[in-house]
């Protein structure tokens, strides 16, 4: 997975949000992820469309922040939602 990468929301999660945070279930496990404000808003950023990329330099841009350092923050929160099977790579 690198910037270029494009990711889509896994089928069977769902997911809801609880103040600032959102806790996603895998409906056939039941296994359970939360994720914090900036976690939840790249969750439902998820279109299938736009690259990892395109991502950091939509939440950079919002928080004013250094999108290298949102990129690689994605890419690791992307890594272990992989390793959950709660996404998936185009």
């Amino acid at each position: 997975m690198d910037a270029t990468s494009i990711l889509s929301r896994s089928e069977g999660v769902t997911y809801q949000t609880v103040g600032e945070e959102a806790i996603l279930i895998r409906m056939d496990t039941g296994t359970y992820f939360s994720m914090n404000n900036i976690g939840t808003e790249f969750w439902q950023m998820l279109d299938g469309i736009q690259t990892m990329q395109q991502h950091a330099e939509t939440i950079a841009e919002k928080y004013d922040v250094d999108v290298a350092m949102v990129l690689g923050d994605l890419l690791e929160l992307a890594g272990k939602m992989d390793e959950e099977n709660l996404l998936i790579i185009a």
